[in-house]
């Protein structure tokens, strides 16, 4: 049975060869890098935007976000010392090694199976997954975003307890806990604003009360906001189940082809 070549290695000159390989790693690592990246800016969007409405994510959600940051700082630095690797090499050998990686038929792309740089890749697949992870917590927010702007949903009564603080990089902001009384026993809740305690008040209660739809939303403004937010994270999401559906063709062809050459090797 035969394997896949690595970039480069079909080029005659090994300088050269080498050089496309390193190309080929510096780019899969600036594409592990940005995707890590936008998936920490919508995971850190998300986040925030939940904080701000009383209603934070969870501890793993913060966490995720955390490791994120991590992975992105990593796959700059990798980008970095290759570019730095790269530049040490002659002029001339990086001249005939850019078009080369530039057309090469095995270049690092996500959707591609086998992969042909395993770490890069798997980094990236690591972001874009996050970012599924992020969507499908999102999709209660448009929800109720969109249930509040549409007028839909219960009228039930919030009963303010206490006040508590929440501190982001940036800021800090005081909103108000209490229950929310939806005709059997309470539950707990949250108002983004602080209002007097001991004094109930009428609230919307929201239709989908998971992930990022936990929290009451007090205006139209901070219902679309919610939903400009989410359907951003989601348009994100479905840029990457196009990938992970080409991933799966290729997979699927790439187990076809190693089946045909087991039986002929067989035969």
């Amino acid at each position: 049975m035969g394997s896949a070549s690595q970039p480069g290695t079909d080029v005659a000159d090994p300088d050269v060869a080498a050089t496309v390989r390193l190309l080929h790693r510096r780019h899969g690592w600036s594409r592990a890098a940005a995707t890590s990246f936008i998936a920490l800016v919508l995971a850190e969007g998300a986040y925030a935007n939940a904080q701000s409405q009383g209603a934070p994510a969870p501890s793993w959600f913060l966490g995720m976000i955390i490791a994120l940051g991590a992975l992105t700082a990593v796959s700059i630095i990798a980008a970095v010392v290759d570019t730095v690797l790269l530049r040490r090499r002659p002029p001339a050998v990086r001249a005939q090694a850019a078009p080369i990686a530039a057309h090469h038929p095995r270049g690092p792309h996500a959707h591609h199976y086998p992969p042909r740089h395993l770490v890069t890749w798997a980094l990236r697949w690591a972001g874009m997954l996050v970012i599924l992870v992020v969507a499908v917590v999102s999709v209660p927010a448009v929800v109720d975003g969109t249930a509040y702007l549409a007028g839909a949903g219960r009228t039930v009564t919030f009963d303010p307890v206490s006040y508590q603080t929440n501190c982001d990089r940036v800021s800090c902001s005081t909103i108000t806990d209490g229950v929310l009384e939806t005709g059997g026993a309470g539950i707990s809740a949250s108002w983004q604003n602080v209002v007097p305690l001991g004094k109930p008040f009428q609230v919307r209660e929201p239709v989908w009360r998971w992930g990022l739809g936990l929290a009451l939303i007090d205006s139209d403004k901070t219902a679309i906001i919610a939903v400009v937010v989410s359907l951003l994270i989601e348009g994100f999401a479905v840029l990457v189940l196009v990938k992970l559906v080409r991933l799966t063709r290729n997979w699927r062809r790439h187990r076809q082809r190693h089946t045909a050459l087991a039986s002929a090797s067989t035969a």
